[in-house]
């Protein structure tokens, strides 16, 4: 008798402890639940043990844009040595190999993302990263001349991003020493500090890559090389792109027309605006003439039209966009610059000035 006793005491200690013990057991994990479900960081701590349905995605940051051409990948820090001899296409400049700055163009292309997803115990990534060079191409342009023209197997399509540089203009430097005293000299309107000078490629009337310079003020800088690098990739045809002073003639309003005669595409000149004694949008180096010859200056008399130019006769009222080289507003460049925000003196009422785009 007491011995059943003693076993049905013993029996009911046990059933005790087994009934505290699940409930401590259940207490525990409800504790976890709400600690997990509070803290976040609880699912990276314990991933080893919790299976997560939730889904990450990480990229990594862009390329800085070429709005600000100083806050972009600089691809060296040598100074452009230009001669300040006048070009022609059966002459060439002298470039060394030093550059002062050199700001590259970096492309959606060029860009490296990486794209993880995780779900559960699976892991999935995807890389895209940078096509490599094209065998045989040029990595620059920035040591060669305006006006030479390169073979289209030289060009890496893929990535002309990297022909497409802005560079300051050091007063101890070759640019400086062309341009000093002729489209440049000091003045209260604009400083040296203000003005990049650009090395940039473009197809010619051959449809054949060409280099190309120019001097735009730096806040435009990046745009300009991002609407030309544009206009490269679709083959538009620009006749030559030299600085004004290559075809100096004493001031800048007559090395204006002597670059229009030559049907160059330019920027940068401290003068006053044709016709006006205001200062023209060029001397602050936020106006592009493209292809004057075919997209001319033209003010009207009596309903007739008035041009200085005589090659530009047959361009004058002949304005269709199916004349090669005809600035519309069916235009490539024309879109292009709009959508930056630059206006068409094409669109002025009188006078026309079809070759002219400025900002601001």
């Amino acid at each position: 008798m007491r011995r059943n006793r003693i076993m049905a005491v013993t029996g009911a200690v046990a059933g005790i402890v087994m009934v505290a013990a699940g409930a401590l057991t259940v207490w525990y994990y409800t504790n976890e639940a709400d600690a997990f479900a509070k803290d976040p960081e609880v699912s990276a701590e314990s991933s080893a043990e919790v299976t997560s349905a939730a889904t990450t995605t990480i990229q990594t940051k862009p390329s800085a844009s070429l709005a600000d051409p100083d806050m972009t990948a600089v691809s060296n820090t040598e100074e452009v040595k230009v001669s300040d001899e006048v070009l022609s296409d059966s002459t060439t400049a002298t470039v060394s190999d030093k550059t002062d700055e050199s700001v590259q163009d970096t492309t959606a292309a060029e860009t490296t993302a990486t794209e993880q997803t995780t779900t559960g115990t699976t892991a999935e990534q995807t890389t895209t990263t940078k096509a490599p060079a094209k065998s045989g191409t040029l990595d620059s342009i920035s040591d060669l001349p305006a006006g030479k023209v390169i073979s289209s197997e030289k060009i890496d399509t893929s990535d002309l991003g990297k022909y497409f540089t802005s560079h300051k203009i050091s007063k101890d430097g070759a640019v400086f020493e062309r341009i000093n005293g002729k489209s440049y000299r000091k003045n209260d309107n604009i400083s040296l500090s203000d003005l990049r000078y650009l090395k940039m490629l473009h197809v010619n009337f051959n449809g054949e890559y060409q280099v190309g310079e120019m001097i735009v003020n730096k806040s435009v800088a990046g745009d300009v090389l991002e609407i030309f690098k544009s206009l490269c990739k679709k083959k538009y045809q620009i006749y030559s792109m030299y600085l004004i002073d290559n075809f100096w003639a004493g001031s800048g309003s007559k090395s204006d027309s002597a670059s229009i005669d030559a049907n160059n595409t330019s920027a940068f000149c401290y003068r006053s605006a044709s016709d006006s004694g205001n200062l023209s949008k060029h001397a602050l180096g936020l106006a592009i003439d493209i292809n004057p010859q075919q997209n001319p200056y033209v003010t009207y008399k009596d309903g007739k039209p008035k041009f200085s130019h005589d090659n530009a006769a047959d361009y004058v009222e002949n304005r269709s966009s199916d004349t090669p080289h005809v600035i519309t507003k069916k235009d490539s460049a024309y879109k292009l610059f709009r959508d930056y925000g630059w206006t068409w003196g094409g669109s002025w009422s009188s006078p026309k000035d079809y070759q002219h785009f400025q900002f601001g």
